[in-house]
């Protein structure tokens, strides 16, 4: 639940941005950076929030996250001027709603199900996709009724009321039991600056890059552009939660296709289902049949949520051990500012050529390029001071 009020606060940017841009006057690309720092810097933080993970443990680090996210929530609600909304959301709020994300949430489950951390990962990973579902099409049902001002305060009593009375009780195992189930991670394996040195690191990191470079690009403005295109608002609100709704089948299926077939076949085969979903999209724009809304959210929702899940499975292959932590950490700094140029860059495009097409070309080049690199993604020769293989 927690990642779910997260992720589905963060998702549901997508509905505010059409009324923020008649409420400030700013261009696309201008607003669109709220949303950009929001999730810059909820991926540039990973290493900080992972050190306040070990020295305040889940449950302080979970309360305060929330009240001080529902804060940002509720000062920037009483915005004026499109700066101070970049300060309160996207600075405040960003920072605010890192420690309450997958790196820790996930953490947290693979701590206490060390003999079924794959499972239990994936089942809380599944709380990324019913946050965008529930809160998407609420998110937009309450902008048409009430504005997007009162919005945002039903957001921060979202946090208030759920996040934190859930989160009283939160604790880690004890360490002793811990490894007593679990002896194997007590083999040091891959140091952070082995792993640093090795090629694998580096294209696993660009894969996280460009595959964060994509999909936000399509979650912040595929409603903007649907409604575009004559799309009713109701209506594209309801297809990008139906996305998330059918990223639920898709996160389980990668996670099958990444033990039956190998990590980057996985991969290619997510990275084609979404580049053919966004195909469906353009072939909307250009014919204006609205039906194309429905292979769009069979073919892109079932690639969602697939970067992280094979990105992980192959970490682990390489350099499971004592240092996981921190080289997982800091491979996750490649998603913020990929995250943040895919956003910006969407609503550039619409300024620049009054379209989203260029931005598309770009969705597909980028998954593209995430595909090379999960490919190039390899283990270090025997014997070498690289990552261990882990196929």
């Amino acid at each position: 639940m927690t990642l779910a009020v997260q992720n589905g606060v963060l998702g549901s940017f997508a509905v505010l941005y059409l009324p923020l841009i008649d409420e400030f006057g700013g261009s696309r690309a201008e607003v669109a950076t709220v949303q950009s720092a929001a999730l810059l810097l909820a991926g540039v933080t990973g290493p900080l929030v992972g050190a306040a993970f070990d020295r305040l443990g889940p449950r302080v680090l979970f309360q305060a996250s929330a009240l001080l996210a529902a804060a940002a929530l509720v000062a920037a609600s009483r915005v004026t001027s499109l700066p101070m909304l970049i300060l309160t959301y996207g600075v405040w709020g960003g920072l605010a709603l890192a420690p309450l994300s997958s790196q820790t949430n996930m953490t947290v489950a693979a701590l206490w199900y060390p003999r079924a951390r794959g499972r239990a990962i994936a089942v809380v990973d599944l709380g990324t996709a019913v946050g965008a579902f529930c809160f998407v099409p609420l998110g937009q049902a309450l902008v048409s009724a009430l504005g997007w001002r009162t919005t945002l305060l039903v957001w921060a009593a979202a946090l208030v009321l759920v996040v934190v009375p859930l989160n009283a009780f939160q604790r880690l195992p004890e360490t002793s039991a811990a490894a007593h189930d679990d002896p194997a991670g007590l083999r040091p394996g891959t140091t952070l600056a082995a792993a640093l040195g090795a090629p694998a690191f580096w294209w696993l990191a660009a894969m996280r890059f460009f595959g964060s470079c994509a999909f936000p690009v399509m979650n912040v403005h595929m409603v903007a552009y649907a409604i575009g295109r004559g799309i009713a608002p109701a209506t594209a609100a309801a297809a990008l939660g139906a996305v998330s709704l059918v990223s639920l089948a898709g996160r389980l299926t990668t996670g099958v296709l990444c033990d039956r077939i190998g990590r980057a076949p996985a991969l290619t085969l997510t990275y084609t289902s979404a580049a053919l979903g966004v195909g469906c999209l353009t072939v909307l724009g250009l014919t204006g049949e609205s039906w194309w809304l429905v292979p769009y959210v069979a073919l892109y929702g079932m690639a969602q949520g697939s970067s992280g899940i094979v990105a992980s499975a192959r970490a682990v292959d390489l350099f499971t051990g004592a240092s996981f932590g921190a080289i997982w950490g800091w491979i996750t700094l490649a998603v913020g500012p990929g995250e943040a140029l895919g956003v910006w860059l969407g609503g550039r495009s619409f300024d620049v050529w009054g379209s989203y097409l260029p931005a598309f070309g770009f969705v597909w080049l980028a998954l593209a390029a995430g595909v090379v690199s999960m490919w190039r993604v390899r283990a270090a020769p025997a014997g070498s001071a690289g990552p261990r293989a882990g196929e």
